[in-house]
């Protein structure tokens, strides 16, 4: 199946959800307002998960 996480997007909500999500037959893709800004975090989140790339 294919997902898509918007609205929550790259925030912690968006992650969980997007994770959970995710498997080997599961693919999945998250959206965002501003891609330039996601890409630009270098920090892990709150919860450990390493950032965006491309």
């Amino acid at each position: 199946m294919r997902y898509a996480v918007l609205g929550t997007g790259t925030g912690t909500g968006g992650r969980t959800i997007a994770g959970k999500l995710a498997s080997p037959d599961h693919e999945v893709v998250i959206g965002t307002r501003d891609p330039q800004a996601t890409f630009a975090r270098t920090e892990p989140d709150g919860y450990g998960n390493p950032p965006y790339s491309r």
